[in-house]
């Protein structure tokens, strides 16, 4: 399964998938659009909610081994069943179209990039494709076909993973890659990869990138994020910057700012697992408060198995309806106590207030 980049429009692509020599059996489907009007449909959905510019479509495919024991029906139903459990598409209008016109069967996605049920443009990620590349290969174990190791062709042959558009640039960044040149791209690629596996958020993201040397231009505002060789910067280079998209083009990983969140969140999960651990397993006792006799009671008094029993016991019962609605009671109970805790207190400020400006106005004198 792979996302396919074309610069053609969607008619031409539609069209393309359709030829009648590449699905002489007529093996084309639509979710949620006809393949006979689909290019009508899809451009109707577009001029209703007036989205007509910018991206057009999404194009995937998926192929099978030359050698694949598969039948074009078999290999446009596993297709159907892709696209039918894809959230992702989920509102969007996806015409479906299997070739055997090649030495492998191989399937063809056009996805309308405007929702016909809300409007919304299609978000599509790195991590959306990954699930879906994923999904593919399970269905595919599932049915004893041909599964590729990731990084590889089905021939085993390792799969080009640094991409540009143009040569010199790829040369350059594969040259990087072998240590044989020097490149601030490359360089900004590796710290990313770096700082975005200890990172917990944004703002230690950038920190930690900062303290490499590289800054980060990370705006709500903007759909990019711009990084910078600070040095090369200072130095007066023009080539100093690269936004997250190009890199993500270069080497064919996430850079942007959803790939990153997601990993902070991982790693921010994964740091309060550690942290949890290391307090049931650290053998010493946080000091409990004095007792009545002015001791500190020992972590096996009753104080503390009473603390003990009470947690077990909300645990149970939040495990009940009865237990839940219980809870759910008291919890109403005091946030009202504490809400006219508040009020009484905002109340007794007021009047301090009131009281503290009467005593300034009595005492203030216009200047002579």
């Amino acid at each position: 399964m792979k996302a396919v980049s074309s610069k053609a429009g969607i008619g031409q692509a539609l069209d393309y998938v359709t030829k009648e020599e590449k699905t002489e059996d007529k093996l084309v489907s639509g979710l949620h659009c006809e393949p006979d009007t689909v290019k009508d449909e899809m451009q109707a959905t577009k001029e209703l909610w007036e989205k007509t510019g910018g991206r057009t479509y999404k194009h995937f495919v998926q192929s099978y081994h030359k050698d694949e024991k598969i039948t074009p029906e078999q290999a446009h139903r596993n297709a159907l069943q892709l696209a039918e459990n894809t959230s992702a598409w989920k509102g969007f209008e996806v015409l479906v179209a299997t070739h055997k016109d090649k030495k492998h069967i191989h399937t063809h996605f056009i996805v309308n990039s405007v929702n016909f049920e809300d409007g919304h443009k299609l978000q599509w990620s790195s991590a959306d494709l990954q699930e879906l590349k994923e999904r593919c290969n399970a269905q595919s174990r599932e049915q004893g076909l041909h599964v590729s190791e990731k990084g590889k062709t089905f021939e085993g042959a390792e799969r080009e993973e640094t991409v540009a558009w143009k040569k010199e640039t790829y040369q350059l960044l594969k040259q990087a890659e072998q240590g044989k040149v020097k490149s601030y791209v490359q360089d900004i690629a590796l710290a990313v990869l770096d700082c975005k596996e200890t990172a917990t958020s944004r703002e230690s993201f950038i920190r930690l990138m900062n303290e490499r040397g590289y800054g980060v231009d990370w705006q709500d505002s903007h759909k990019y994020i711009t990084y910078t060789d600070l040095a090369r910067k200072q130095a007066g280079e023009k080539a100093c910057k690269i936004r997250n998209n190009k890199l993500e083009k270069y080497y064919n990983m996430g850079f942007g700012k959803e790939e990153l969140e997601h990993e902070f969140e991982r790693n921010a999960r994964t740091a309060e697992v550690r942290a949890g651990k290391s307090e049931r397993t650290d053998p010493r006792t946080e000091p409990s408060e004095p007792d009545r006799a002015g001791e500190q009671p020992a972590e096996g008094s009753l104080s503390f198995v009473e603390r003990e029993l009470r947690g077990i016991d909300e645990a149970v019962k939040s495990r009940t309806s009865k237990g839940r609605a219980e809870q759910a009671e008291r919890r109403r109970a005091e946030q009202a106590a504490h809400q006219r805790a508040e009020e009484a207190s905002r109340a007794v400020r007021e009047q301090q207030r009131t009281t503290s400006e009467r005593h300034i106005s009595r005492n203030w004198e216009p200047e002579r």
